[in-house]
This record gives C-alpha cells, structure tokens and sequence, in this order.
C-alpha cells in the first residue's frame, strides 16, 4: 500500500471515528470495495475499536470471503470483528456472530445493537448496504434509525453504510441519506467527494490488477504554460496539432479514445481539452457527459474540433456544456485563436 493511499485512509479513519457516514454510489462503480478497505484500515491501524456487522446485504461467511476477494487480510483481526447476521435453520453458530430472524426483525438486530455498544465503546457499526434496509416501510426504518444513532452515539461509536443511486425513490433516497453526518458521493469514473466540517475532501480510487489505490484529486494550478489533452482516435491528428501550437507555451498530453481521455483527465487534470466527437467505444459527447459530471474535473474548458459539422452536432455539444467547436479540416490560424479565446474567458493572459 503506498503512501498516499495510508494517508488518505488514516484521514477518513480519523474524521469518520465519531461519525455517521454514508458511501454514496452509483452501481457500477467500485464502492463495495472502498468500503471494506476503510472497514479493514479501521480493523487494522485503530486497534482499541471493535467493529460490528450488520448483515443486510451478505451473510458473515460473505463478508468474510469478500475481504479475502479484495486482498484484506483480516486473519488475526477477526476476534475483534462481530456480527449480527440472519439465523439459518440447522447450521451451527458462528463465534461472535448474533442472530436475528430476518433482515426486518428490528426488534432483536436493535437489542443486539445496544448490548454490543454498551459492552465495547467506540465501536464502528457496519451496515452494509440501505438499500436492502430502505426496502421496508420508511416510518418504520427511520425509528430503527434514530435508535440505532441514539445508542452509538451514547457511546461514542460510528456508523459506516452505503447506499446505490437511482435505486430508491428520490424522496427515500434524500430520507436515507438525512440519517447519516458525512456523505461520500462516489462516481462511476473513480472520484469520492465529500465534506467533513467545512473542508472539501476530494480523492480518486483505482483498481490496478485486483488491488485498489488511493490519490488526492488534483486541483487546476495556474502556470506560465498551458497543459492540452489532445484526443483523437487518429494518431495523425495530434501530431498536426502539435505542429500547429509548437510556437506557443503549450504542453500536450494525448489520448486515442474516450475512456483514456477520462482517464488522463482525472489524473493529469490539464487546462483544456480539444475532444473529437466520432471514436469507436464513447465519443466526444458520452467523454463530456462523463466529464461535466466529475467533481474535480467539470470546469475543465473543452473545445470539440470534428468533421461532424451539422447545427445540430455544434448544437448538442453547446448543451452538454463545451466552450467552442472547431471544424475538420481545420486551418491552424483559427485553432491558435480559439484555444486563446476560450483560456481569456477563463482569466488567462496568454502572451502573443
């Protein structure tokens, strides 16, 4: 694990201890995996916190088989992992497993709830998806709830959960999230926005060859020399464009298809993109979509330049919020004059 990684982990780890925080998520994104790595850095690096499960998604053999699928070895920190799963007829109890008839038995998963806090303070309380819970009547969910809070906060405990997007009601889903102090907005490109206090906490998440990996989302910082992403999917459109800005005080990075283009947008986070439209896989417009919907990368100015030269493709680009349109074959004079135009509306002074 490296460093940055540690560093944002013990960050969440140390502004979440006394919180209820919510992992807000699309469906196809990794959060399934975010969470148990901030439940295994919780086990691991605060060795006075037990933590207690709340099987609303997995029984505890698949909690347990997920970490092992994830790379966390919990193996030596299990006796100070706990859970509250459902009872199943003929099969032998499990050490430090507590038992409930259902996912709806509030009555006894909140008994649990209460002994268990009242036993060990500071506990961390894992629910691990509302959906699941948000499936029965909200009156009833919201007093369980309140109690559940009630107690972990009586004893200086924390609630970690997630919830997907667009599964729920809209009106559920604001009701869901109104239990909880922090809300993680996790997005399907690998971002985590979040608020603790009055602080933004912005960070990227990748999964490389099974592991997951933890960066701070980089901030636009103004330089003397503009940083282009140029994509398009053929290879000798970049090079001409190269050629064509060689005598500014541009530096080019490049991309030959739309997700490498979101890709080095999130990492490299540049001043301007120019976007063709056609490329197999996602075009220009699903990559701004994409794009306009990142915390971190929404206000990066995009040009499209295409041979797609409609009204109505200029048009539809305009309303997914690009700052200007070029088109193919495009002469040099016009692509200098606009990207300067463009970086002016921003409050660049780009010297002649």
């Amino acid at each position: 694990m490296d460093d940055q990684t540690k560093e944002i982990l013990a960050t969440l780890r140390d502004e979440l201890s006394d919180k209820s925080s919510l992992f807000f998520a699309q469906v196809d994104s990794s959060v399934e995996r975010l969470v148990y790595l901030h439940i295994y850095d919780v086990l691991r690096n605060d060795p006075a916190r037990n933590v207690v499960w709340l099987c609303l998604n997995y029984p505890r053999d698949k909690v347990l088989g997920k970490f092992k699928d994830f790379g966390f070895d919990i193996i030596g920190l299990q006796d100070r992992l706990f859970f509250i799963d459902v009872e199943v007829p003929g099969k032998p109890p499990q050490q430090g497993t507590f038992y409930c008839s259902s996912v709806a038995d509030y009555t006894k998963m909140a008994s649990h709830i209460s002994n268990l806090f009242e036993r060990d303070a500071r506990t961390l309380l894992v629910m691990d998806n509302m959906n699941v819970l948000a499936t029965d009547t909200m009156q009833v969910v919201e007093t369980f709830m309140q109690f559940v809070e009630k107690k972990v906060r009586e004893n200086e405990g924390a609630i970690a959960s997630m919830l997907l997007k667009d599964i729920l009601s809209q009106e559920n889903e604001m009701l869901v999230k109104s239990f909880f102090d922090v809300i993680l907005d996790v997005t399907s490109i690998g971002e985590v926005h979040t608020q603790i206090g009055l602080k933004d906490f912005d960070f990227r998440y990748m999964v490389e060859d099974g592991s997951i990996r933890l960066e701070y989302a980089r901030r636009k910082v103004k330089r003397d020399r503009l940083k282009i992403l140029i994509v398009d999917d053929e290879p000798d459109i970049p090079e001409l464009l190269k050629l064509s800005l060689i005598s500014e005080p541009y530096d080019f990075l490049v991309a030959y298809n739309g997700q490498e283009a979101i890709d080095i947008t999130l990492k490299e986070h540049p001043d301007l993109i120019l976007l063709d439209i056609m490329m197999p896989d996602m075009d220009g417009y699903e990559v701004v979509e994409q794009l306009k919907n990142s915390k971190t990368a929404n206000d990066i100015p995009v040009i499209m330049i295409s041979a797609k030269t409609a009204i109505e493709d200029k048009v539809k680009g305009m309303e997914l919020g690009i700052d200007d349109y070029i088109s193919k074959p495009f002469d040099k004079r016009e692509v200098k004059a606009r990207i300067k135009m463009v970086m002016r509306r921003l409050g660049w002074a780009l010297e002649e």
